[in-house]
């Protein structure tokens, strides 16, 4: 590894958050992108350059104040990958975590999902105060995730586009509480994740764990910033507070972090740390997908 790549894998593992521009050529992604919204005309009757059509039915897109997502994506992502149109997206991404997290360590699932979010009620943007959670449990003894989450952007995204939000160092603080309050006898949890862990025990039940549920009340407990972070308050002091100053606990600093970035760019981050979406305040839909990788 290069000293580059070794500054950004240590990055990665102090944060749980990793940017990498321009991975992806814009001819690929404009290519795919409008084959994306093919398939969403042609199912749902949207098109992306006539807002009128975005919300012509009641039911579906479906979600809250804060943005609204198309239920049924899924199997567009299937299609999609199937037809092979994802396939050159993919060549470009693997070449980028190779050279972060060293060659043939990660490896794409076959599975793709849509993280399409269209505007919702709300007109301030706000860091959100719900929704708060990780996606992985924490193992003791095990400072990486079972998986990586990799963000695609196929337009710009802005935080005011409803961007993912990621508290940066949290994983790091949920392994100082996994070492405390972590218990084994958890097989049924980690058969769930057998897609990413399958071969990485040799015994699951004597695997000493946490839960994602069980995280974030301890933070809040023995946590002002946390504390305060899932309440409400006004946006210009929690921006001030969770994304311009961040905090700082045992030696673990700690920012709320919008993934955004431009068309081509990948955002990689630990699904371990916590995170939720924030409003779509914006006249724009948010296009990004998501691609996993597992350990090899």
């Amino acid at each position: 590894m290069t000293t580059t790549e070794l500054s950004r894998l240590e990055d990665f593992q102090n944060k749980g958050v990793l940017k990498l521009s321009n991975v992806i050529d814009i001819e690929k992604v404009v290519d795919i992108r409008t084959r994306f919204w093919h398939e969403i005309n042609h199912k749902f009757g949207i098109n992306i350059d006539e807002p009128s059509t975005w919300f012509s039915n009641a039911n579906n897109p479906v979600g809250n104040t804060r943005a609204k997502r198309l239920n049924g994506m899924g199997s567009i992502m299937r299609d999609l990958k199937a037809s092979g149109k994802l396939d050159e997206i993919e060549h470009a991404i693997q070449p980028a975590i190779d050279h972060v997290f060293g060659a043939h360590a990660w490896r794409p699932l076959d599975l793709w999902y849509s993280l399409l979010s269209f505007p919702g009620s709300e007109t301030v943007w706000n860091v959100p105060h719900q929704s708060w959670h990780s996606d992985e449990p924490i193992v003791v003894g095990d400072a990486n995730p079972w998986s990586l989450f990799v963000f695609v952007f196929l337009d710009n995204v802005s935080a005011h586009m409803g961007a993912t939000t990621v508290v940066s160092g949290s994983h790091r603080r949920a392994e100082s509480l996994a070492k405390v309050l972590g218990t084994p006898n958890n097989e049924a949890l980690i058969n769930a994740f057998e897609s990413v862990n399958s071969g990485l025990f040799e015994n699951p039940k004597d695997v000493t764990l946490l839960p994602m549920d069980q995280v974030l009340e301890p933070l809040i407990q023995e946590d002002p910033w946390f504390q305060a972070l899932v309440n409400e308050g006004s946006p210009d002091k929690r921006i001030q507070r969770f994304i311009e100053e961040g905090s700082t606990h045992n030696s673990i600093e700690q920012k709320v972090v919008p993934l955004t970035g431009v068309a081509g760019d990948i955002i990689v981050f630990d699904p371990r740390c916590l995170h939720t979406f924030s409003a779509n305040i914006s006249n724009l839909p948010r296009q990004v997908l998501r691609l996993d990788f597992r350990r090899q």
